[in-house]
């Protein structure tokens, strides 16, 4: 059995894997590719002192304070018109700096690790100026002032791309998936429009298969069930038809005088008797099946004994059965056994057992009629079971489709009949809350109610 992954399990995954994308991906643009144009703007107080004071201050560090002319000697090679540098007493008073004009630094200013940083215009679009000071040796500081554009605040730039780098992976690795969801539903909706001919196409491994085999599957049943709609519509204008087509045609007889006896007449008149009965038989079934298919019916549950129950049906219809040419056999158990159920319901459902029995045996065989305690499943039911051997071989697909509503095999489009029998049957126990089988036993073909509630 192939591994199926949950769906969510993938979203994690494709999550998690984003996550790490971005992460390197975001570091690697912030490092190497953008970096350079991040630190073009020669501006935070950290950059400047780090690029610019620093490699000063530790050459600072290893002069002599002492020697004036050497020290302006080094600050006018480090001269630059975006910062200036001074060597200054604790007095503000400037000892070398690579700006000569300006003689002294206002003594608040001069106070080891001070540091100013403030934007020049109200707009602050990285126009700044930095100060900073820092002892050096020997009472001396080293003091600088830097005025112009700052370096990009970039501290949140890492977090930024990392994001939106996670957003495109993310979206990337999952849009498949979306745009399958989007073809499940445009599938949907054509099948629901009637384009039952639909079918959402199986991928991945996980929920979406499952839920697309699901609607395959109902999309089948309901084109199963539209064809057999369509064919019941067929049928049932078929048999409703030809019963009508002959009724009318005797009133047409009738009304013309086109007979030449009373016996004759009277004739016409128990044909015309037969086929009514047999319309209304035909209307009673649609109405029965209609008002079983339907979910709010209610049953009037009693105790029934069920050898009392077969020994009566056996009586009433045993004369029937033997102007067929066929015998009745009923066989019972020694014990009692009773369940709860609406009498006239479940009374129909043995009926039309045995009628479709009467309907399809083989001339001269016997049909079997019993009832007993079976095991099925690991329970135990009370099964009324009715046997025959039918007038032709019933193959397994038959089987398989004798309940199902207004089913019916060749031959017996020849046999009146609704389709419907069965079908009743079915819905008639499973509203008690039991269910049917049919099967083959050698050449006899077994149908058996099996019932759980027990009195």
């Amino acid at each position: 059995m192939k591994r199926i992954f949950k769906l969510r399990s993938e979203l994690a995954f494709s999550a998690v894997f984003s996550v790490i994308i971005s992460l390197v991906l975001a570091v690697f643009l912030r490092e190497f590719v953008l970096g350079s144009f991040l630190n073009s703007y020669n501006g935070t107080p950290e950059y400047i002192y780090k690029n610019m004071i620093a490699p000063v201050e530790q050459d600072l560090k290893n002069m002599d304070m002492n020697n004036s002319g050497k020290l302006q000697k080094y600050m006018d090679r480090e001269y630059s018109m975006t910062y200036f540098i001074f060597v200054v007493r604790k007095d503000g008073g400037v000892i070398a700096s690579n700006n000569r004009e300006i003689k002294s630094i206002d003594n608040d200013q001069i106070e080891n690790g001070k540091r100013t940083f403030k934007f020049l215009n109200a707009h602050r679009d990285n126009l700044v100026k930095i100060t900073r000071c820092d002892y050096l040796k020997d009472g001396y500081y080293l003091y600088y002032i830097y005025t112009g554009y700052g370096k990009l605040d970039n501290s949140n730039i890492v977090g930024v791309m990392a994001i939106l780098i996670f957003i495109i992976v993310f979206f990337t690795l999952i849009w498949k998936r979306i745009s399958y969801i989007s073809k499940i539903k445009s599938t949907v909706r054509s099948i629901a429009e009637g384009d039952l001919s639909e079918r959402v196409p199986l991928k991945y491994k996980n929920e979406l298969r499952e839920l697309s085999e699901d609607i395959n599957y109902m999309a089948s049943r309901i084109e199963g069930e539209e064809k057999n709609r369509n064919e019941f519509l067929t049928n049932i204008s078929h048999d409703l038809r030809t019963p009508l087509t002959t009724i009318l045609g005797y009133i047409d007889m009738i009304k013309n005088g086109k007979y030449d006896s009373k016996r004759e007449l009277e004739d016409y008149i128990d044909i015309m008797n037969k086929k009514g009965l047999y319309l209304k038989s035909m209307l009673d079934d649609f109405f029965e099946y209609s008002k079983l298919s339907s979910k709010d019916i209610i049953l009037e549950r009693q105790c029934l004994e069920l050898n009392e129950l077969a020994r009566q049906v056996a009586e009433e219809e045993e004369d029937e059965f033997i102007r067929k040419g066929l015998k009745l056999s009923l066989k019972l158990p020694q014990e009692s056994i009773g369940i709860k159920a609406d009498p006239n319901l479940f009374l129909r459902a043995v009926n039309n057992l045995l009628s479709n029995a009467l309907k399809y045996s083989k001339d001269g065989t016997i049909v079997e009629f019993n009832v007993s305690r079976e095991k099925y499943n690991d329970s135990f039911y009370s099964v009324v079971s009715v046997s025959n051997v039918p007038e032709t071989p019933v193959g397994d697909e038959d089987i398989e489709n004798f309940f199902e509503r207004l089913y019916k095999g060749d031959l017996s489009r020849k046999k009146e009949g609704s389709g419907l029998g069965l079908s009743i049957v079915r819905e008639i126990v499973k509203h008690h809350g039991g269910f049917v089988k049919a099967c083959r036993e050698n050449e006899k073909l077994v149908f058996k109610i099996f019932m759980d509630v027990k009195c």
